[in-house]
C-alpha cells in the first residue's frame, strides 16, 4: 500500500511540476514568412497568464526595438498576450516573451517570423 502511495504521489508531483504556461501558437506563426506587415502580435499559451508578469518585445535585424507599447492580456481570452507593432518593413523579427501562468510558474522563450519575400 505504501508503494502505490508513493507512486501516486509521484506521478501527481510530475504532472503539477509540468503545468507552465507554453506557447500554444502565435500570430503571425512561429517561423512563418507573411506577406503584409502585421499591426499586432498575439501570442496563444496553454493556461492563463498574469499581466503584470507577463510580456514580450520584438526586435528587427538589427536589434531595435519594433513593439509600439506594453503587452496586454486580451480582455475575451486570459491565454491570449497582445503585442501593438510599429509598421514593419519587410525583414525578420525575433520575438521574446516570458509569462507568469496563474498558478505562479514562469516561463519564456523567443521565434522569429519574416515579414514579405525574404
Amino acid at each position: 500500500m505504501r508503494y502505490l502511495i508513493a507512486i501516486c504521489a509521484l506521478v501527481l508531483g510530475i504532472a503539477s511540476a509540468d503545468a507552465h504556461a507554453r506557447l500554444d501558437h502565435a500570430s503571425p506563426a512561429v517561423g512563418s514568412t507573411v506577406e503584409r506587415a502585421p499591426a499586432s502580435l498575439s501570442l496563444f499559451f496553454t493556461e492563463p497568464v498574469e499581466a503584470a508578469f507577463s510580456g514580450a518585445t520584438v526586435h528587427n535585424a538589427a536589434g531595435q526595438r519594433v513593439d509600439a507599447g506594453r503587452a496586454q492580456i486580451a480582455r475575451d481570452n486570459k491565454m491570449q498576450l497582445q503585442v501593438p507593432l510599429k509598421q514593419l518593413p519587410p525583414g525578420t523579427y525575433k520575438v521574446d516573451w516570458h509569462v507568469l501562468s496563474t498558478d505562479t510558474h514562469k516561463s519564456k522563450g523567443s521565434f522569429s517570423f519574416t515579414v514579405g519575400a525574404h
